[in-house]
Formats: structure tokens, sequence, C-alpha cells
């Protein structure tokens, strides 16, 4: 995996709540696929150094990857050839497509357009900070459970290109399922 690392400087009450330790360093990512079978507790870190995804930037119809399992963060070693493996092609999921003027729009899976969503600025469920949220429990959409039940939620980490977490609701709470990417496709 490719990463940069970037020194983010603690204001004065976040010193005192992380003391000793006045900066810390978070990676950076260089490109979406540098991120495939990155660690959750890494992706985490990016994400919340994040900013709310714009789907402009991301382009009509980016990418999508599978990056990491949440549920097997503990065994992560043993399940990072599987990601891979599942990022190389084998995934059906081949990203979103954004229409309205990035309001909602589909999954892409195997070629045909699937699971409709709504796009919206929102508070994360991960830290309560806004991100572009991605839900698709709306009644219009049709979505069966347990699509409609579930949440995207993406924030920038880099140029063209976005992570988050996907989230299932489940007996009224949130849980995080895996780590996702949307890259912008570039025409040539």
């Amino acid at each position: 995996m490719r990463l940069a690392m970037t020194t983010i400087t603690t204001t004065p009450s976040e010193q005192r709540a992380e003391a000793p330790a006045a900066r810390r360093c978070l990676p950076q990512a260089l490109s979406l696929d540098s991120l495939i079978g990155a660690h959750p507790d890494a992706l985490r870190q990016m994400y919340q150094a994040g900013k709310p995804a714009d789907p402009a930037e991301l382009g009509d119809a980016p990418r999508g990857r599978l990056l990491a399992l949440q549920p097997t963060a503990g065994v992560h070693l043993a399940t990072r050839p599987l990601i891979r493996a599942l990022a190389a092609g084998w995934m059906p999921w081949k990203g979103n497509e954004f229409d309205h003027g990035g309001n909602s729009g589909t999954n892409l899976v195997l070629g045909s357009k699937v699971c409709r969503f709504k796009a919206q600025r929102l508070p994360s469920e991960i830290d309560g900070a806004p991100t572009l949220a991605l839900t698709y429990g709306e009644k219009a959409f049709g979505n069966p459970w347990p699509v409609s039940a579930l949440k995207d939620e993406l924030r920038a980490v880099g140029p063209g290109f976005a992570i988050g977490p996907m989230l299932m609701k489940w007996q009224e709470r949130w849980h995080l399922v895996l780590w996702f990417g949307l890259a912008r496709v570039h025409p040539g």
C-alpha cells in the first residue's frame, strides 16, 4: 500500500486532551487503489480527517472499490488477500452513478443500474461530522431489505476520490459492515 504521511497540528484544547503528543501523523492516500486492503482503523482515521465528498468532484459514474471488511479487522492480515482479489475484478459492484445534480443515483452491479439512493449532506454515524450520505430507505425507491437498511457515507481524502463506511441498521443501531471508495474515472 502506497501512503504518504500528513502531519496535523492540533489546537491547544486538543493538545490537552491528547497530551503529551501535540502532533499526530495520519496516512494520506495517493490513489484509491493504494487503499485496497488497508486496515479498517487506518481507513477510519483517513475518513475522519476528510471532508464531505462532492458528487461533482467524483464525476457522473465514479468507479467503486471494496477496501476492507470491518468484522475481519482482528484478522486483517489473513483476509487482506481476499479483499485484494475481490477488488481486482471479482466484485460484482463496480461503482455508482449520480444523477439529478448529485442528489440521487444508483449502484452499478454487473453492468446494470440497481439499488437507488438519495445523496445528501448529513452528520456521520461514525463521528457526527458532516458527510455525504447515500441512503437507500426511501419508499419511492422500492429497495428491498436488506438494501433499504443500508447507508453509505463518503468523505474526500484525495483529489478525485473519496472513502467511507457502509453501515447497516439493525435493531435500531447502525453497524459498520465494510469500507469502500469511489474514484473519478478519467477519460483516456
